[in-house]
């Protein structure tokens, strides 16, 4: 029977159950004086790759490798039936020994090692530089049996690219492009993804439109034509993954057209050699060449977990527009690590001040300080420093970045207070992570914000020592471009608790906001902002965290009376929380979806698209 017409998955148990039993009857047949352990030892060493190979769904896995491969194993089945059934030879153990060479050479050629993309994560304490050997093996064997040709030449191949050149503008065939250097299995997270699409020139605002909201839409196209798949929650997805199969087709358009390099020893993985395509990718341990690097014009990190450069490499990039070397990955647990604190952003010099236009450090340990020339780059318009938690001090002045659109100091910590200027920034769009600390460490406020008329996505941290002044929380109102909202608030002492709280009471929110965010929240009673009177344009409010009971303004009927127009309600990690589905279903007509994890109750997933009421 064609291995083709078998389940890959049941391919390997069997194989190794008949491999089983193929030993047993060499064993029972060795003569008298033959070493049974060398027998024995070498079937083993057999039986354990191919265990390996079964432990790690290589089979399921290989798809792009089909016809080779399932040659290779129909082979190896009938090299085993051929001595379990027995032979005319003379000699059954040369017989066994030269099987046993074999199926270790046809092992040895197959051999897949667990993808790098996934399983080769490393610091510069632990380089795996024999798995990346046996990688790029792996890609030249594969070249040589001409198997990538095969893959591109194939009729599922003609059909992926014809979805391709059935895509609509430039844009859009450039931005899905981009996925080609993601390693396989990636989970993609959707916010750095746009911001490295605008840094690259790929999408740009429109008379109607902000570039992010481009992004977006464009995000939002590859998804509904499946060309991309959402990870999660399919309602919610901020996060995408990529097929094998498209992956490889991307790869051979975005090599065709020169968009990025890719190794000619290591299928499949793009290339840090910049000669013709201006732009490098780091993977793994390997750094750009010199050559071509003054003309460099991006440098993306693909999956280095330790940075280690020296100063002079980045003053030698005199014509870099993006540095994207922090995390694009989905989960907050991918490591990245610098050596030296960061040292090296002082390579950036003033032959970048005019032309460097995007800089991620997104989730980088380490990096203790933000150098002051940064500040001083008046051509940038994005810097992403999410989640850079050894982050303790910016440079005192920002106001010189005047074309900066996207700010994203989140989740940074240790920070001990913002910068002046912010609000001379006027064309920033997105401003994520602004803190409110003590007095002293906040030149920046609230109020200063008002000036910022481009301003749509803001989130504000409320400091373990955060001082405000009175009422400050009143002038959101009067940042009246704003559509996203976020609120978080540190964990306090009882001491500061109550203050916070009472400070807390005093919010008013611009009319068109959309978007509600709110973390951490220390009141118990639900605060008479919180209300669909005053919050009327409010499509998505999420509340996470903090010890609030109930959505329900007691004694306030003029409130109650008046319904929510969210549709979408997230409510997580509310130890307090009890609600029940009739009385939410009444606050909220217009909900799509609902979102209830870890409060008091079980937990509820609701969608109104499964066609379900919410109080059954």
């Amino acid at each position: 029977m064609a291995f083709e017409m078998r389940n890959a998955e049941k391919f390997l148990p069997k194989l190794l159950d008949r491999l089983g039993k193929a030993k047993a009857k060499a064993i029972a047949n060795i003569k008298r004086g033959d070493d049974q352990e060398v027998v024995l030892s070498r079937f083993k060493r057999i039986e354990d790759e191919l265990q390996q190979m079964e432990d790690s769904k290589f089979l399921p896995r290989v798809t792009l490798w089909e016809h080779t491969l399932f040659d290779q194993f129909t082979d190896l089945e009938r090299r085993v039936d051929k001595l379990f059934l027995g032979d005319d030879e003379s000699n059954p153990l040369n017989s066994l020994v030269a099987i046993t060479d074999q199926i270790k050479a046809s092992i040895s050629l197959l051999k897949l090692p667990s993808y790098p993309g996934r399983s080769l994560e490393f610091t510069h304490r632990s380089q795996p530089e024999s798995g990346l050997t046996a990688a790029k093996k792996l890609s030249k064997e594969l070249s040589q049996m001409g198997v990538e040709k095969g893959i591109y030449e194939s009729r599922a191949m003609a059909n992926l690219r014809s979805s391709y050149e059935q895509l609509e503008g430039t844009e859009l065939r450039l931005c899905f492009l981009s996925f080609s250097i993601f390693p396989e299995e990636s989970v993609i997270k959707k916010r750095p993804l746009i911001y490295w699409w605008i840094g690259e020139g790929f999408i740009t605002a429109t008379q109607d439109k902000t570039a992010e909201e481009v992004g977006e839409e464009i995000f939002g196209k590859l998804m509904k034509q499946r060309l991309i798949q959402p990870h999660g929650n399919v309602n919610l997805s901020t996060s995408c993954t990529l097929h094998p199969w498209i992956r490889c087709m991307l790869i051979g358009l975005a090599r065709d057209a020169q968009l990025f390099n890719f190794d000619s020893d290591w299928l499949w993985m793009p290339s840090c050699k910049a000669s013709i395509c201006r732009r490098a990718c780091l993977v793994f341990d390997q750094n750009p060449t010199s050559l071509g690097e003054g003309d460099l014009f991006t440098v993306f990190n693909v999956n280095r977990n330790y940075l280690s450069f020296k100063r002079e490499w980045l003053s030698k990039l005199k014509k870099v527009v993006l540095l994207q070397l922090g995390r694009w990955q989905s989960s907050p647990t991918h490591h990245i690590e610098v050596d030296d604190e960061g040292l090296f952003l002082k390579g950036i010099g003033a032959q970048h001040y005019l032309s460097f236009k995007y800089l991620s450090l997104r989730g980088i340990s380490g990096i203790t300080r933000i150098p002051s020339r940064i500040f001083n780059i008046i051509s940038l318009e994005i810097l992403d420093l999410r989640a850079c938690h050894n982050l303790e001090t910016l440079p005192s002045d920002i106001s010189s970045l005047r074309k900066l659109t996207h700010l994203d100091i989140s989740e940074c910590y240790l920070l001990e207070g913002m910068p002046k200027g912010i609000g001379k920034l006027s064309s920033l769009q997105v401003l994520k992570g602004f803190l409110i600390a003590n007095l002293k460490n906040t030149p920046s406020r609230l109020g200063d914000l008002a000036k910022l008329k481009k301003l749509r996505r803001l989130s504000i941290y409320i400091g373990t020592e955060a001082v405000m002044h009175d009422k400050e929380f009143e002038t959101l109102k009067e940042i009246s471009s704003l559509r996203l909202l976020k609120i978080s608030w540190a964990v306090v002492s009882p001491k500061l608790k109550q203050q916070i709280a009472h400070q807390s009471l005093h919010f008013s929110f611009p009319p068109d906001l959309e978007k509600l965010d709110l973390q951490g929240i220390p009141l118990k009673e639900v605060p008479p902002w919180l209300n669909p009177r005053q919050l009327t344009n409010i499509k998505k409010l999420y509340i996470r965290g903090g010890e609030l009971c109930s959505l329900d303004h007691a004694g306030e009927e003029t409130v109650t009376e008046c319904k929510w127009r969210v549709e979408i309600l997230r409510l997580k990690y509310l130890s307090n929380m009890k609600t029940e589905l009739p009385k939410v279903e009444d606050q909220f007509p217009h909900l799509l979806y609902l979102e209830k994890v870890k409060c008091h109750e079980k937990d509820i997933f609701w969608s109104k698209s499964q066609g379900q009421k919410l109080s059954k």
